[in-house]
């Protein structure tokens, strides 16, 4: 088997290619955005960084991830033809340099960083509108998972737009809401989705009666949570509307009913066959930070609990989701993709097990950030090292597979 040479024309031989290399692109720049922004930091930035943080992790790389796989697999779950890669350049394009405008913007003129959200939000529609028509070009009417994917990604689409609209208003609480409100209904309702579609973990097995009578149980229940947490960071922003004691522990119950559902649904995977496959024993360990995400988000929503632990509680469990379990799940979905089409036997190597090691680092050490005040600046400095280091490493190694058409495979000699 030989490498086939570079060119820049193989991004547009399928959609993920050229939506995993921009996504890319976009994990190192707003890494290195934030490590910046944490080292340096800016005497006077025209949006708080922190606001821009949340707003960029959920609603930068991810998207682009999301739509290039959904745009690549989708054919073959709804049984439709393949989607031109050529077809997402115009999206792809107004997307990436919407971002770049934010970032650049976000520091000196609040009306460039807005400019570029809205290019952004276009860029994204115009990916989701592509994911709409490959559902109308559907053969099969089970379009379920495709299809809460596809609305996932014009909800971020909306987010971004609206996002814009707070920004030249100065409403930094409504910024914050839709970044978090995007969050929830964006990536993680994806991963959700994406993991009972192709994944044993959160599927059937654990409760045979109810798996005969509500088939989709796991999926309904998983999912209620980022569509719960998502609605209510709308509504209790804007006119500073807390919630009430009651309805603040049913939503700390209700996160800790569906982090116990899911333990119990992960855990009993431990030991089992299918965890011998590297690629699964990987999904696995990054599926078991998202019951510990709700348990900490849970603890942090209880009304008895002081203000200051619940802030610290609240960040530690939004790290634990977001660079727990989306980012290791991220890391070892799209690794596998990028390695498997490229033709390479081996999934997951030495190389792919270190960065997933440095990302669970990365995670376990902004966690105790959270809860560590009196160290926060160190630690929080060192997890955003090792964020930036995963992607830049992950970006230059497998970009280049990205740019490189399959290998070409030596003709087998003729027999005898």
């Amino acid at each position: 088997m030989t490498e086939a040479p570079w060119q820049a024309k193989t991004l547009l031989s399928s959609p993920y290619r050229l939506c995993f290399f921009w996504a890319g692109a976009q994990w190192v720049g707003s890494a290195l955005w934030w490590f910046a922004a944490l080292t340096l930091g800016a005497a006077t930035p025209a949006v708080p960084a922190t606001t821009l943080h949340a707003l960029w992790f959920g609603l930068g790389a991810m998207p682009l991830f999301i739509a290039g796989f959904l745009l690549t697999a989708g054919p073959k779950w709804v049984q439709a033809p393949e989607v031109d890669a050529a077809r997402l350049r115009p999206g792809v394009a107004a997307f990436s340099a919407g971002w770049v405008l934010a970032g650049l913007g976000a520091g000196f003129d609040a009306r460039l960083a807005a400019v570029g959200l809205l290019a952004a939000a276009a860029g994204l529609g115009a990916l989701a509108a592509q994911a709409l028509m490959l559902l109308r070009r559907s053969t099969r009417a089970d379009v379920l998972h495709p299809g809460l994917i596809t609305a996932s990604l014009l909800l971020m689409s909306l987010a971004l737009a609206a996002a814009a609209v707070a920004l030249l208003a100065g409403q930094w609480a409504w910024l914050a809401a839709l970044a978090r409100a995007a969050l929830w209904w964006g990536p993680v309702a994806v991963f959700i989705t994406a993991s009972h579609r192709m994944l044993p973990f959160l599927g059937y097995g654990f409760w045979p009666a109810l798996d005969a009578r509500f088939p989709l149980w796991p999926l309904g229940l998983l999912l209620s949570a980022p569509a719960a947490q998502g609605a209510l960071a709308l509504a209790s922003t804007g006119r500073g509307w807390a919630l009430p004691p009651w309805l603040a522990a049913v939503n700390a119950a209700h996160l800790a009913l569906v982090g116990l559902a899911s333990a119990a649904l992960t855990l009993r995977w431990l030991g089992a066959p299918p965890l011998r496959a590297p690629l699964l024993r990987l999904l696995h360990r990054a599926a078991l930070w998202w019951p510990l995400s709700l348990w900490l988000l849970a603890a942090a929503a209880w009304p008895s609990a002081r203000p200051e632990l619940a802030h610290a509680l609240q960040m530690a469990g939004l790290h634990a989701l977001t660079i727990g379990y989306l980012g290791s799940t991220l890391l070892a979905m799209v690794t596998r993709v990028v390695a498997t089409q490229q033709g390479r036997s081996q999934a997951v190597d030495r190389w792919t097990v270190l960065l997933f090691v440095l990302l669970q680092a990365a995670a376990a050490v902004r966690v105790v950030a959270a809860l560590w005040p009196e160290a926060a600046a160190a630690l929080l400095l060192a997890a955003g090292g090792l964020w930036l280091g995963v992607a830049a490493a992950w970006w230059l190694r497998h970009g280049r597979w990205l740019k490189q058409a399959p290998p070409l495979r030596q003709p087998r000699p003729p027999r005898p």
